[in-house]
């Protein structure tokens, strides 16, 4: 099993809506995948639970004690139109988790507690995705202790390499050590910003291999998407960003070796 943060200080990148659409082709190609939502906004949790709001058992009561609240009492099948997607499944979140988070520094070893509850279900699931918030809060550290890769969308918003670098520092003294396995890519790509497409070109050729080749187009369909509480798969599968999104599937498959 490999666990793949989706990861980035900056709000507004994208991570949410990646971690649906990546999560949905995965499971398309038929890895069993299992998306995490950290983040108490919820809209991966909207998302893949097909706009339910109530639930059973969330990753805030895992949070809140592991041993009461395992996560594989958390894990429910995903949906999209009323209607399970084969081999995607979802363990959701609340707006509990930021107050929860707060009460677990006292916590021993309380940046591994993800880490242990996923050791768990090692054999259950081919890949997991976690969706971080937009912070370096206990629960990013969690995600940064339980990940094998960590996927950096960057959009033409305010990104630089002083922000990236910031990320790194924390990702490195988190995983105590400077090879840190990460990949970044462009998210919400629009062609007609050349400005802003040349600066980010300049920026992140100093990344090297570490930019995948794969940019994802800015399309009205991922965002009416959402909306209707589905990935872009079921929603619009003729739209043209379903195409990066397969594209950046296998390349992020090759990185992680799945």
């Amino acid at each position: 099993m490999k666990v793949i943060a989706i990861i980035n200080q900056k709000g507004g990148v994208g991570k949410t809506t990646t971690a649906i659409n990546l999560g949905a082709q995965f499971a398309k190609e038929g890895k069993r995948t299992l998306a995490i939502d950290l983040d108490p906004q919820a809209n991966l949790t909207v998302v893949l639970s097909g706009g339910q709001f109530e639930f059973e058992s969330t990753i805030s009561d895992v949070f809140e004690s592991a041993k009461k609240h395992p996560i594989r009492g958390a894990i429910m099948p995903a949906i999209a139109t009323g209607k399970t997607i084969p081999n995607l499944s979802l363990c959701p979140t609340d707006i509990r988790l930021s107050r929860v988070i707060e009460q677990s520094l006292t916590k021993v070893h309380r940046e591994r507690i993800l880490l242990k509850q996923l050791e768990s279900i090692k054999d259950d699931f081919d890949v997991v995705l976690l969706d971080c918030p937009p912070n370096l809060s206990l629960t990013s550290v969690n995600a940064m202790m339980a990940a094998d890769l960590f996927l950096i969308p960057v959009d033409g918003g305010s990104f630089s390499l002083n922000g990236l670098a910031d990320l790194l520092d924390a990702l490195e003294e988190v995983k105590e050590t400077e090879d840190v396995n990460f990949a970044v890519f462009r998210n919400e790509y629009a062609k007609a910003n050349k400005l802003i497409n040349n600066f980010l070109d300049e920026q992140l050729n100093e990344l090297g291999d570490k930019v995948l080749n794969t940019t994802i187009r800015r399309t009205e369909a991922i965002g009416q998407a959402s909306v209707s509480a589905e990935p872009l798969l079921t929603y619009k599968s003729s739209s043209t960003a379903l195409n990066d999104y397969k594209s950046l599937a296998k390349e992020v498959i090759a990185r992680v070796n799945v």
